[in-house]
Order: C-alpha cells, then structure tokens, then sequence
C-alpha cells in the first residue's frame, strides 16, 4: 500500500460521506468499495479508521462498520463551536493576511458572488476553499485543523436538506464583505461579517431540518 492508495480512498470515501451519496446509517462493506474505488482493502481500511476518527464513520464491533447518523442536536452544537472559531480565524486574517493570500481570496469571492446561484454544488465547494483559505491566512495550523473538520460536518447537514435550498437562501456577496473588512484591516467588522455569514447558514438549515 502507498502512502497515496491511503489518501485516495479517504478522498473519495469522504466524499461520499459528506454528500450523502452514503446515507446516514448506511452499512459500509469493505469489499464493494474496493470493487468500487479499485483499491486493495489495507488504504480502505485506513481511510476507514481515519474517518471514524472525525466522526464521519461509525465501528461497532461485532455488527459492522456504518456511516454516522446526524443526530438534529448535532447541528446546534457544531453551529456552536463553527460561529466562534470562524469569527476568530477571520479575527486573526485580518491581522495577519498576506498579500499573496489576499489575491488568490479576492479572486475567490469574486467568483462566489458571480457564480449561478442555481448550481449549489459549485457554490458550497467554493465556500469551503474559501473558509479554508481564510483559515490558512490567520496563521494557526491548530485552527486550520478545527475548522476544517467542523466544516465538513457542516457540509454533511448542507447535503442532507440540499433539495430544500432555495437560490434565494445563499448569501451571495457574503465573502466580500468579509474580505472587504480584512483588507481594510478591520478587525472587529471581518469578526461581525463572518459571524453573520454563519448565522445565516444555520437560520436556512435549521428552517429545514
């Protein structure tokens, strides 16, 4: 097994996972992922552990190995600890933003806010890079850490109620005002506009969950 085997299969299991294309509760069988993703069962079963370890896969001994549930009070807890640790990491970018970082962001979000609203797919992968940017740009490879593994079980609820979103419900122009805070090297505005933006995204989740 290689170093890349173990990483393609956790690449493309998560995905799965993460876009309900494995529903909440489902029975995972190694052996049709191998079949599927044409990989030996060693980088199946160490995506496997690495993914139970963020929560996203369940192992009961004796019974199987199964794709997490997602539990409503998840969404209040992970909404929770998200609307603090991006307010701080967009805190902290905007006191430590680089002007490379700062470019490849700009051009970013100017995407986000001219994308078709109607292709939520291109949307929320566009909104992940952008938040995982934003938390590269604050400087704190812990943070970095968190917030990539509380967005992705963010991510998990957004695909779960994704035939409920309406266009309307996305705040298009919600990563320039962040932006337009950091760059102007507003600490507490970049702080506000990241709050709001994830406040929103719970107001529209929990309206359909």
């Amino acid at each position: 097994m290689s170093t890349t085997d173990a990483s393609k299969a956790y690449d493309l299991i998560k995905e799965k996972v993460i876009k309900i294309k494995m529903p909440p509760g489902s029975v995972i069988r190694e052996t049709e992922l191998m079949q599927e993703l044409n990989l030996g069962r060693t980088p199946i079963r160490e995506a496997l552990k690495r993914l139970e370890s963020e929560n996203l896969v369940i192992v009961k001994p004796r019974q199987g190995i199964f794709v997490a549930d997602i539990p409503i009070t998840d969404l209040i807890q992970i909404f929770e600890v998200r609307v603090e640790l991006e307010s701080l990491c967009a805190y902290l970018a905007s006191k430590r933003m680089t002007p490379q970082i700062l470019t490849r962001m700009k051009d970013m979000a100017e995407v986000y806010s001219e994308s078709d609203k109607q292709d939520l797919n291109f949307l929320f992968n566009q909104d992940q890079q952008f938040h995982m940017l934003l938390a590269e740009a604050a400087g704190n490879r812990f943070l970095v850490d968190e917030i990539d593994y509380y967005y992705n079980l963010s991510l998990r609820i957004w695909y779960l109620v994704l035939n409920n979103v309406k266009p309307a419900d996305i705040d298009i122009d919600a990563h320039l005002k962040i932006l337009h805070a950091i760059e102007k090297r507003d600490h507490e505005a970049a702080r506000k506009h990241m709050r709001k933006h994830i406040e929103q995204f719970h107001r529209t989740i929990k309206s359909y969950v």
